[in-house]
């Protein structure tokens, strides 16, 4: 009897090993404005000297997502992190956007707007960077934010480009875009996204990272002064099975 319990034990932390695995490292949405404040560890993500979309919790078909709408303007919200890059990640998350950005233009200056976007905040090695691309970051987490990732990946919703187009930011060569949704992505539908982080980021900048620092949920239209409204809800991060 005795060794039938332990081998029921043994056998059940062996089941129980991929659910712990599985487990969400994204702190659900349950509070913030106009309510309250943001549920910890969210926090909003602004970029300097712009004006910033406006952010709120809201319920929608039953469940609490994030709002943010863009009104010539740009922002996010933040959930930072401290993960191992070399592990296998997954980012799951659904999203709906109510309009189309007739201005904006895939990875170019003047039209680098996006209705949707969710980034992915890397940290690599200095050394592993080009020579320009570290002095750049030096002097921009000097003068600007220290903890300014080495890289990003930027899944977008975009007004004219195919999903799987990608390259790099038209500001930035540390900014891999990827095109998720493109023009004939429907409008108001709730539609759901899954994406390796590891491959991704191997895929574009020739190596897993060092860190995954966070994840940004955002809506920009500061470029083309246009407006957009778009939702993001059950965000998760969970090792890859």
């Amino acid at each position: 009897m005795a060794a039938q319990l332990m081998r029921a034990l043994v056998l059940g932390l062996i089941l129980a090993a991929p659910l712990a695995q599985a487990e969400n490292l994204l702190t659900p949405w349950t509070a913030g404005p106009p309510s309250g404040e943001w549920s910890t560890p969210w926090k909003l993500a602004d970029i300097p000297k712009l004006k910033p979309s406006e952010r709120s919790l809201v319920e929608l078909d039953g469940q609490s997502v994030l709002r943010i709408k863009a009104d010539a303007a740009a922002g996010g919200l933040v959930h930072p992190l401290s993960l191992s890059g070399d592990q296998a990640w997954q980012l799951n998350w659904q999203w709906r956007t109510e309009q189309k950005l007739d201005k904006a233009r895939f990875a170019t200056r003047e039209g680098d707007d996006y209705a949707a976007r969710v980034y992915v905040l890397l940290d690599y090695p200095l050394d592993s960077l080009s020579f320009v691309t570290r002095q750049k970051l030096r002097l921009a987490r000097t003068f600007f934010d220290p903890d300014l990732p080495a890289a990003t990946l930027s899944y977008v919703w975009d007004n004219r480009e195919a999903p799987g187009t990608h390259a790099r930011s038209a500001y930035t060569e540390t900014v891999e875009m990827h095109v998720l949704r493109g023009p004939d992505a429907p409008l108001g539908e709730w539609l759901e996204e899954s994406r390796d982080l590891r491959a991704d980021a191997t895929a574009a900048f020739g190596s897993a990272p060092r860190k995954i620092l966070g994840v940004v949920f955002a809506a920009d239209s500061d470029n083309t002064g246009e407006s957009v409204t778009s939702y993001f809800a059950t965000p998760q991060l969970r090792h890859a099975p």
